[in-house]
């Protein structure tokens, strides 16, 4: 099956977390513009299963997760001699009264005083992270636009570092609940709490008198 997207249909935007697990089980990072494209195979014909902006494949890079595939620094696979992995699902615990699983940042902005402040953080770094794994050669990309995210969020990684950064993405993009936070990382609640909490400090929202939009606040 050929990897180009159906028409119409957008790249899904993929976190750190989500790169790894694809690359675990034989995926491809291929450089595509300004940002990073990530195939099921190592094979560029194979179906495309989302974009990641840069920042995070140098996060990667440092870890030494990844590796070039035949030589190509454009090209990367996961680094070492490791057996690929069986895809498997995250593990999504119910209730024993049935109800439905909680999404970490939502029963945090929910039980914080600062809840709207916490949404209004994840919000800007959502938007951020989406225009910074954009390629930046389509008509409606802002090159000036997507600078200023992709400062923004390197700029969050390097006050915040990697793990607290990696963490932010599971918890705004994948939605993580409760239940799957602890069966991935073995964290609970306060490191989640903490994470939002810087997040909305980076981006000028955490204090009342703190201005908006100071630090890192999109524009």
């Amino acid at each position: 099956m050929r990897g180009w997207p159906v028409p119409g249909k957008r790249d899904r935007i993929l976190s750190g977390w989500r790169a790894r697990r694809l690359l675990r089980t034989g995926g491809l990072i291929v450089r595509d513009g300004a940002a990073f494209r990530l195939h099921q195979w190592a094979d560029e014909r194979s179906r495309r299963c989302g974009r990641l902006p840069a920042h995070v494949v140098v996060r990667l890079k440092a870890a030494d997760l990844l590796a070039a595939f035949r030589g190509d620094p454009d090209r990367l696979v996961q680094a070492g001699d490791v057996p690929l992995e069986t895809p498997r699902p995250v593990a999504v615990l119910h209730s024993p009264n049935g109800t439905p699983p909680v999404r970490v940042l939502e029963h945090i902005a929910a039980s914080s005083p600062l809840g709207v402040r916490l949404r209004a953080a994840a919000g800007r770094f959502r938007a951020d992270y989406h225009l910074a794994a954009s390629p930046g050669r389509l008509r409606t990309d802002a090159p000036k636009q997507l600078a200023a995210a992709c400062e923004r969020l390197t700029s969050i990684e390097t006050a915040l570092g990697p793990d607290t950064a990696g963490l932010i993405e599971m918890l705004v993009l994948d939605r993580f609940t409760v239940s799957a936070l602890r069966h991935e990382t073995g964290g609970g609640l306060d490191r989640a709490r903490d994470a939002l909490a810087r997040l909305t400090e980076a981006y000028g929202l955490l204090c009342p008198d703190q201005e908006a939009g100071r630090a890192f606040a999109s524009s």
